[in-house]
């Protein structure tokens, strides 16, 4: 049981007055119980008084069992003789909880980004179908608990950052393969491909304290990488050439904490031109690393970093943040960004991710780091050489 976690929580609700939290986002019952559902079909009952409930499909209970909630209550699946409705179970199950009237329940009224869940293939997600539950079940009044969620999870404890952890050895796991498979002639999907097998064969098991684990990466070679720094990253057919520069943005998941990390390398010698810029964004995050403190304003991050490209006359390059939080989704507040408000606390994990961009190629470096008093703990400071096999 995460203590920490729970106190903070139920020192939210008193703030905001709210009486009762349901989530049913499969990061926020991970965030509430300790149990990540594989379908998102669960809800997770956190009152302010009282003992929580969970409320799960019949085939996840061995799940629901390895988080810190013990009354669940379960609801059968599909038969040959009804097709399956589970709204119609959990209404059920709403109903026999005794909730006061007018009670303020917190909900995910205004939750629009979601982590994936290990299934991948289906999200299911709160909505108003839910919602509606809710009300047809009691008589209380729903509020949006979107931002406070947000906000107490910015902010790790000590298990959570243990999850994390485990999440960038993985991600070790999966680039290690990669630099083993790199070379002329084989195309980013393949790199990808690698990368998201090595983490789910041996990422499954792994220190035998991660039960799921997945990888999404992204391979992008040449002139490809010059685009890698859109919202968002796509491997493509291309084969590697002597001479590229490969670039891999790399998403890791292990047991629904998540890790960030990018490398750039070259497949060859390097121009002194990449040398350079690679050096650069190396300095920048090294700067960036020694002035983040408990207390630090988020856009002094960026501004610091920015400033180090600036002066090696490579301000045009850097067209977005230096990071962002990470932890139970890839993307988390807080925001380092230049019109960031947002300030860096302990126990914060975030991104570094500085890079630059010209119309030939990109580089991108960007390490998984915990904000301590003063400076930061690199979980991610492996493979950062230009050229990773010398």
């Amino acid at each position: 049981m995460d203590k920490e976690r729970l106190s903070r929580i139920k020192q939210a609700m008193e703030r905001q007055g709210i009486d009762l939290i349901v989530c049913k986002n499969p990061e926020n019952v991970l965030y509430l119980s300790g149990y990540w559902p594989v379908m998102g079909l669960s809800l997770a009952i956190f009152p302010l008084d009282g003992e929580p409930i969970l409320i799960v499909p019949e085939a996840e209970l061995e799940f629901a069992r390895e988080g810190w909630i013990k009354d669940i209550r379960a609801y059968k699946g599909e038969t040959l003789d009804e097709i399956w409705d589970p709204h119609k179970h959990i209404l059920s199950i709403l109903k026999d909880i005794e909730v006061p009237e007018g009670a303020r329940v917190g909900c995910e009224l205004y939750w629009e980004t979601m982590a994936t869940n290990s299934v991948v293939g289906e999200l299911n997600y709160a909505s108003n179908a839910t919602f509606d539950l809710l009300r047809r079940a009691w008589n209380a009044e729903l509020l949006d608990i979107t931002n406070m969620i947000l906000n107490l999870r910015m902010i790790k404890t000590e298990l959570e950052l243990e999850k994390i952890t485990l999440a960038n050895e993985l991600a070790y796991i999966g680039l290690k393969a990669v630099v083993e498979k790199l070379g002329e002639g084989v195309k980013e999907s393949e790199l990808a491909a690698e990368a998201e097998r090595a983490v789910y064969a041996e990422g499954v098991g792994y220190r035998k304290l991660v039960r799921r684990a997945r990888a999404f990466a992204f391979v992008m070679s040449g002139e490809n990488s010059s685009r890698a720094w859109y919202p968002f990253n796509i491997s493509s057919e291309r084969r590697v050439r002597k001479g590229d520069v490969v670039l891999i943005e790399f998403n890791v998941c292990a047991d629904g904490y998540w890790a960030d990390v990018t490398r750039t390398w070259i497949l060859g010698k390097p121009s002194k031109e990449q040398e350079d810029m690679f050096s650069t964004l190396i300095e920048a995050q090294e700067e960036a690393f020694s002035a983040i403190k408990d207390g630090l304003p988020a856009n002094e991050a960026d501004l610091i970093a920015r400033q180090v490209i600036a002066k090696k006359g490579y301000s045009k390059l850097f067209p977005h943040r230096l990071g962002h939080g990470i932890g139970l989704r890839i993307h988390e507040p807080p925001a380092l960004h230049p019109k960031s408000i947002d300030k860096l606390c302990l126990n914060m994990v975030i991104t570094i991710e500085p890079g630059l961009y010209t119309k030939d190629f990109g580089i991108r470096i960007e390490d998984d780091v915990v904000v301590m008093r003063k400076g930061i703990r690199n979980l991610s400071p492996y493979l950062k050489d230009i050229s990773p096999w010398s």
